[in-house]
């Protein structure tokens, strides 16, 4: 009996997470994710598990895009020479000489990423090429090295390949006048490819992320300005992560919506970062992650959750699936991404223009964090734009919603007619403002 009623919670679980991950999916379909692979996520013994996630993502019409670095690599393959490679400012710096070794260890990494995708069958198939074109860096510095910068980024070959459901794998190498190679930093590429595809998400995927106990890692979404602000305020941050964050935050003010730093260390971190509202990683926005929109069609298996426990409690009303269905352009919802975490229905009266706010809950595992108060102030909100008179709510537990929002306790005298008749007085108290 304790076996079964494992399993059922079990499904019951997959279930709902699988509810919760396919508004992202509807969201996501056909857009473009750029994910970058440092070098030291290719060497990992996880990387299996990352390569199945990717190729998930695109079997349910996500396009990818990949970059991969190959410092490690490179490192390597220069080490067994009994040469060494240089690095100023977290990035490759190279004698010309080296170059050819350099290019041995990237062409390889590469070589091992296709073979690896080309195992999942014929559906996806991966294709690799000279994506970029660059030029040498003028910096005096490396005048003489093979250290180069994005010239351009042949957007017509990844929208064809992308298109024809292939997934584009870029190297970090550009191609320069004359057929010259120079080796391009991998994260400038992701950015670059990501912003002028117009992609949806960029992804860096790196286990070289230094301490684990760096403040870096207690963040979970915040915006570009916040981003930049704190990378200011710790002058000391490791040379990797900065040039990574520096990327995304770039990335964001050139119109990709989402930015993500990920630790490749962690199982399912790109499916946990991209299909869920809590992620598992850095994410940097531009846009408003959380906020309020009218109800659809779609969030109503997502409203009906969110009410199950509180009608359970008598909390409030019952309201069946038929009625949410029927009614749901009446309710508001509050959203964190793209996760429906709250909800409130609007009740018209023709009395006095009235409005109520009923059917107000928030999930449980979201609550004490002002949802409430914030679809309180966006049903306010719309009831002045839609030039209402007298907003009102029926409370036996959230009184505290309405204070500090300009909401009086007032007599049942106050409400609507048609709504002072159906008034349950016992335990109840109402809450109105007029307009």
């Amino acid at each position: 009996m304790k076996q079964t009623l494992n399993k059922q919670r079990k499904l019951q679980d997959f279930i709902k997470n699988l509810r919760a991950a396919l508004p992202y999916l509807e969201k996501f379909y056909d857009e473009i994710f750029v994910i970058k692979l440092s070098g030291y996520t290719i060497l990992q013994e996880n990387l299996p598990g990352i390569l199945d996630d990717i190729i998930l993502l695109r079997r349910v019409g996500i396009k990818i895009i990949l970059v991969h670095g190959a410092t490690p690599q490179i490192n390597s393959l220069i080490r067994q020479q009994d040469k060494s490679a240089g690095y100023a400012d977290g990035q490759l710096t190279l004698k010309e000489s080296l170059f050819p070794i350099a290019q041995m260890a990237i062409a390889a990494t590469n070589w091992e990423l296709v073979t690896k995708l080309s195992n999942y069958g014929t559906d996806f198939l991966p294709v690799t090429g000279h994506f970029i074109q660059a030029r040498r860096i003028s910096d005096d510095r490396q005048v003489k090295s093979s250290i180069g910068d994005i010239n351009n980024v042949n957007l017509a070959a990844l929208h064809e390949a992308t298109a024809q459901r292939y997934i584009p794998i870029i190297p970090p190498l550009g191609l320069g006048p004359r057929g010259r190679l120079f080796i391009v930093d991998a994260n400038r590429i992701a950015l670059e490819v990501a912003a002028r595809t117009r992609a949806r998400k960029l992804i860096i995927l790196a286990s070289e992320n230094g301490d684990k106990d760096e403040e870096i890692h207690l963040i979970r979404q915040t915006t570009t300005e916040d981003m930049k602000k704190w990378v200011m305020n710790h002058p000391g941050i490791n040379k990797t992560i900065h040039n990574q964050i520096v990327a995304l935050v770039e990335a964001c003010e050139r119109g990709v919506e989402r930015c993500h730093l990920l630790d490749s260390t962690e199982d399912g971190v790109l499916l946990g970062e991209v299909l869920t509202s809590a992620g598992m990683g850095i994410m940097i926005t531009n846009s408003s992650y959380q906020h309020v929109r009218p109800a659809r069609m779609g969030d109503v298996h997502m409203i009906a959750e969110i009410l199950e426990k509180p009608m359970r409690d008598n909390a409030i009303v019952f309201k069946s699936p038929q009625y949410l269905e029927q009614n749901i352009e009446n309710f508001i919802v509050f959203c964190i991404d793209e996760e429906v975490v709250a909800c409130c229905e609007l009740v018209s009266y023709r009395e006095n223009q009235s409005v109520e706010i009923a059917t107000l809950a928030v999930k449980e595992a979201h609550r004490n964090r002002g949802i409430g108060k914030k679809l309180v102030r966006a049903a306010v909100d719309q009831a002045e734009v839609e030039r209402k008179r007298f907003i009102f709510a029926l409370t036996t537990k959230a009184g505290h919603l309405f204070d500090g929002l300009g909401f009086n306790k007032l007599p049942p005298d106050q409400l609507p007619h048609s709504k002072r008749e159906n008034y349950d007085y016992e335990g109840s108290s109402i809450y109105g403002k007029y307009l």
